[in-house]
């Protein structure tokens, strides 16, 4: 059976990439949950998701600008846009929460700044921090870039790795076969935006195997219901709360 991920700190229910949503992630007993760090200038890893603050805080301007005393003074937008009384997180207030839970499994997106560039030395902070917290053994390390997870691999080898995938990604590497070809033996798992799996299952299915592969992400209930027939590895969603019912559902109809 998949294992759920709650993609972004399952952003759907609770403010995005937030204290509040990660500890509701914990009491829910979803396997996994997925979240993006930054690092600014100050030599903070921010747990958001885009390289600036106006979507989701309401704050302005670069992340990496961001001095922790203005990241304490952010506070950030619940799924109804509405401020809540929390800054962005840190990388290492995230995992402390996530720490108290024995089981779920943390995959951190290593995010690129406002130019979609790498962030200078960020792996290496990355890893220090899930290692200080005691979750390097069921930790995970992703990104779209090939070479930041090459990098997670010299650095981290013992910390799993996912590289992210979509159409324009995939492009970007000559098609989804080529890209396939590249992360061959350097990723643990595949993950696959559901348009992408869609259209490319039969070669995916053959070349790197429906039971490696994360899928991303899926929110309504009919995209939900499909993906639980498939069955890869995980079901990445914003709104784990469904899905997990959803997943019972089926498990008792089998």
């Amino acid at each position: 059976m998949s294992r759920i991920m709650a993609h972004r700190g399952a952003r759907n229910l609770w403010a995005e990439n937030s204290l509040l949503g990660f500890r509701k992630i914990l009491e829910h007993g979803f396997e996994a949950v997925e979240f993006d760090v930054h690092l600014t200038d100050a030599g903070e890893l921010v747990v958001i998701h885009d390289a600036t603050l106006e979507r989701t805080t309401d704050g302005t301007g670069p992340v990496r600008n961001l001095r922790p005393e203005d990241r304490r003074r952010l506070r950030l937008r619940g799924p109804d846009g509405q401020l809540i009384d929390e800054c962005p997180p840190t990388l290492e207030d995230v995992l402390a929460v996530i720490a108290t839970d024995p089981a779920i499994e943390p995959w951190v997106e290593l995010k690129s700044d406002p130019d979609g560039r790498p962030y200078e030395g960020m792996v290496e902070k990355a890893a220090a921090a899930i290692r200080a917290a005691g979750l390097a053994n069921r930790s995970a390390l992703h990104s779209f870039d090939i070479d930041v997870v090459a990098e997670v691999r010299d650095v981290a080898p013992e910390m799993r790795r996912l590289v992210s995938v979509h159409a324009p990604s995939a492009e970007k590497h000559g098609g989804l076969a080529a890209l396939i070809e590249k992360v061959r033996g350097l990723v643990d798992v595949l993950g696959v935006h559901h348009a992408l799996f869609e259209a490319e299952f039969d070669l995916i299915a053959r070349e790197w195997g429906v039971e490696n592969c994360s899928v991303w992400t899926i929110n309504t209930t009919e995209l939900m219901q499909k993906w639980i027939k498939v069955g890869p590895a995980f079901l990445v969603s914003d709104d784990p709360v469904t899905l997990k019912s959803l997943l019972r559902q089926d498990a008792t109809a089998a």
